[in-house]
Parts: structure tokens; C-alpha cells; sequence
């Protein structure tokens, strides 16, 4: 795996090694594509609107839009200059990001954290406007520049009392979700799961899945999708949790790194050589890590 996917490695590719049933409907588009050429393909796949588009090599949720019709297509179409994912759109209520590791030789995988992402809502009283509503909530005030701008046409429209609106579908805190700790749900169960998945990808020792689920009880009998499979790029999510600490981050980034470091060591000692410092470079300017 190209520097431990740690960049330079694309969505498309990682999903492409799962069996059809664990991942969403996902298609690669090239920036050259002809835009008919293109919609047919979605049709193709029977791939419905709305859908998720995002970056073959994004991160941290760059580029990522939920489209909902021709026109949304189109603008994005023309603006992206990279090759770029089209993803069924999964109403899945429950998305959680799995961090989990082996280290090489061992049989067993370990499962070190769960993150469960939970969406932002606007509540109607029947009264207030959509941009009121923002600006009087607790936490979409401080993203209003960006809602307002997501959400310009409807800013003068009004929710009716109790009725909810969901702000955000893509469940990353840079784009205002909220994380929160769950790796109380880890168990052997659970391990072996995601121990079955993992043996269909050769030479894979440390990341997180990104899936989404329709309840908890699915999380643990394979019936889940996966989103996104990240590698060395990987962090531990759950130290988002607004519960937890500086200290409690600090502690976990540092053990996942010496898992990381653990890793490697031992893919060393099965004459597996390091990349050159002068290679790595190189990503790094390339992809702006």
C-alpha cells in the first residue's frame, strides 16, 4: 500500500476491495469526462439522486457535497479539477469510524476505539426564520458564515413547530458534527467482525473504517456499510468526544502512534524496506500534506 496510505491513495480503490453488499454504490469520474457520458454511467449503476461527490484523494472533508439534482451535478462537475467519487447516498441513521489494528505476525485484530458522529438539527417553533434559527443555536451560530451560504435560498423560510432540519450529512467534525465516544460497544463480537472484513485486504495493519448502519445490532452481525477506509492518515476520532480532554487526546494520538511504530518495525524485520526520505517528500508536496 502506496506509503501506508497515508497519502497519495484514492477512495475509489479502497472500496474496490470489498465484496459489493459491505459498501455503497461508488463510481470514479475522470475531470475529462464528458458530462452525458458520465450521468449515464450514474444511471448505469442505478445510483438515484441525492448522492455524496467528493475527491478520489480528499481529506478532512474537502470537496465533499451531497447532490440533489442535475443542475448541483453540473456546477460541482464544472468547478472540480481531479478525478473525483459519485456514492449512493445511504439513509442509514447510525455512522460510526471503527480504529483498529494487527501487528504483523499476530492472527488477532484489535479493535481501539469507536466514534459515533451525530449530525447537526434545526428545531422550528413556527415562528422564527431558517436564519434565526442558526444563529440562535448552540453550536450552528459559529459555522452561520458557511450555513448561510449552504442554505442562502431558505433563509427567510420558517419550520413549523417541532419540525427538524438536518443541517450536515457528512459525519466530519470539520464539517460540524459532533463525535462522541462509544467505545464502550467494543467487544470479541465486534472484533471478529471486523477481523473477517479485514482479512480481504492483504498487508493492512492500522486504520479506520468510516460505516454506517441502521441500528446497533446490525454493527455486529455484518450488516454494515462501509464508507471510507483510511489508513496511516487515520485518527483515533473518539478523542473528539466534547467530554474528553487535551490530556486524554495527547495520550491516545501518542499510543496509536507507537502502535503505528510497532508496525513497521515489524514489517522491517520481514524485509520490508522503509521508504526513502527524499520519496516521501516528494508525496508530501504533491498531495499539500
Amino acid at each position: 500500500m502506496f506509503l501506508s496510505w497515508f497519502a497519495g491513495y484514492g477512495k475509489h480503490a479502497e472500496l474496490d476491495k470489498f465484496d459489493r453488499e459491505l459498501s455503497p454504490k461508488t463510481i470514479l469520474i475522470f475531470p475529462k469526462e464528458n458530462f452525458w457520458k458520465m450521468t449515464k454511467k450514474i444511471k448505469n449503476v442505478w445510483i438515484n439522486y441525492p448522492f455524496i461527490v467528493k475527491p478520489d484523494f480528499g481529506r478532512t472533508g474537502r470537496d465533499v457535497k451531497k447532490i440533489h439534482n442535475e443542475k448541483e451535478l453540473r456546477n460541482y462537475y464544472n468547478k472540480i479539477n481531479e478525478n473525483f467519487v459519485i456514492q449512493e447516498f445511504l439513509h442509514h441513521p447510525l455512522e460510526f469510524g471503527v480504529f483498529y489494528y494487527r501487528i504483523p505476525g499476530e492472527k488477532r485484530w484489535h479493535i481501539t476505539g469507536i466514534v459515533e458522529k451525530r449530525f447537526m438539527f434545526l428545531r422550528g417553533d413556527g415562528k422564527s426564520t431558517f436564519e434565526k434559527l442558526i444563529l440562535h443555536h448552540s453550536r450552528a451560530k459559529y459555522y452561520y458564515s458557511k450555513l448561510q451560504q449552504e442554505y442562502y435560498n431558505l433563509r427567510d423560510s420558517v419550520l413549523a413547530d417541532g419540525e427538524e432540519f438536518q443541517l450536515n450529512y457528512i459525519g466530519n467534525h470539520c464539517r460540524w458534527s459532533t463525535f462522541y465516544d462509544k467505545s464502550n460497544l467494543i467487544n470479541e463480537q465486534l472484533e471478529r467482525v471486523f477481523d473477517r472484513i479485514s482479512k480481504k485486504i492483504g498487508w493492512f495493519y492500522f486504520g479506520r473504517y468510516d460505516i454506517k448502519v441502521k441500528s446497533l445490532e446490525d454493527l455486529y452481525k455484518w450488516n454494515i456499510k462501509i464508507i471510507e477506509l483510511n489508513g496511516m492518515w487515520s485518527l483515533p476520532v473518539h478523542i473528539y468526544d466534547p467530554d474528553h480532554g487535551l490530556w486524554f487526546a495527547y495520550k491516545e494520538l501518542f499510543r496509536h502512534w507507537e502502535i503505528a511504530y510497532k508496525i513497521s518495525r515489524k514489517n522491517l524485520e520481514r524485509w520490508i524496506p522503509y521508504m526513502s526520505v527524499r520519496e516521501v517528500q516528494k508525496v508530501l508536496r504533491k498531495y499539500g500534506v
